[in-house]
């Protein structure tokens, strides 16, 4: 897969000949979107053509609706990989600017669908490159003027209610880390780089790596977890904590600490990525460091005891 970061106004022929053009923000890349996503290679390989994904580098609300601080299911680089395991040939990144928020309907689909080339379009339902009573899938049509071809993908159901990016961030928010898991077809992630902390967890035998993020993510609720942590090309058991270091009198600033269980290697400066699978329990002030060393004894065997309970499934 070629990713391609663009920006506005397009320049330059991306492909040689048309595409089978995707439109959304993907953001998770959810079951949703790669049922959409898979609807489109169906379409791309019947007509021998590239399979092309046009999303952004940022959530358009962070532009028009001047949204701060905006939380993402996905980094730049794990939407990527996502999308390169289920036949994407160009991921293009367009750079969403003020003045791109700016385009109106018309030009959209004149400047940058026809731009990129599409033979065939396939959105979701509710996909919008404008205002929304004017700039969506029922009017794209009118838009188009036959030049391309239109496949809109209906509202994706789940339990009875929508496969949508805004609910996975609200049952990872809320710790419903099975429902996530669910929607996005694989367990939440979480990736950065190991950085030093105050060795705390050195001191009551239970070495954490902290991580440091480099994308506004979306965190799970306060508590501690039963994770996985990658590091390198290998997975290895583990619990996580999100919080605050309360027994150090430390509530300022969110930490992510994950304990790796039987690893002692020295991983600083490293990249690793957290699998979050289970909720265990909220964060607790303990009376003294002996206190917190026996409740992480008790964290790791309940961490362990879930992780045994899923393969003998």
């Amino acid at each position: 897969m070629k990713v391609i970061n663009l920006g506005y106004p397009v320049k330059k022929e991306l492909t040689a000949g048309k595409v089978v053009l995707a439109l959304g923000f993907f953001d998770g890349v959810h079951i949703g979107h790669q049922k959409l996503i898979k609807e489109a290679r169906i379409i791309a390989v019947e007509k021998d053509l590239p399979l092309m994904v046009l999303t952004f580098d940022r959530h358009p609300k962070e532009v028009y609706a001047g949204v701060k601080d905006f939380e993402y299911l996905n980094t730049p680089e794990e939407k990527a990989y996502e999308m390169s395991k289920i036949g994407v040939d160009y991921l293009v990144i367009l750079k969403f600017t003020p003045e791109f928020s700016h385009l109106a309907p018309q030009a959209f689909v004149d400047e940058i669908i026809m731009g990129l080339k599409a033979d065939t379009v396939v959105a979701g339902f509710d996909y919008s490159y404008g205002p929304k009573d004017v700039a969506n899938m029922e009017n794209l049509p009118a838009f188009a003027k036959g030049r391309f071809d239109i496949k809109v993908v209906p509202k994706q159901i789940f339990a009875g209610k929508k496969i949508g990016s805004t609910e996975i961030r609200q049952a990872v928010k809320s710790g419903n880390l099975r429902l996530a898991t669910e929607l996005l077809g694989h367990p939440y992630l979480t990736s950065g780089k190991v950085v030093h902390g105050f060795r705390n967890g050195h001191k009551l035998g239970f070495p954490t790596a902290n991580l440091e993020l480099d994308w506004p993510k979306v965190l799970p609720k306060i508590g501690v977890y039963a994770t996985m942590t990658q590091v390198g090309d290998s997975w290895h058991q583990s619990m996580t904590s999100v919080g605050y270091n309360v027994t150090f009198n430390d509530e300022k600033k969110i930490y992510i600490e994950s304990n790796i269980f039987d690893f002692d290697q020295d991983i600083y400066g490293q990249q690793i990525t957290i699998a979050w699978y289970k909720y265990l329990r909220g964060e607790e002030k303990f009376a003294d460091m002996a206190a917190l060393s026996e409740q992480l004894k008790l964290d790791q065997v309940a961490s362990e005891n879930y992780f045994s309970s899923l393969i003998e499934q």
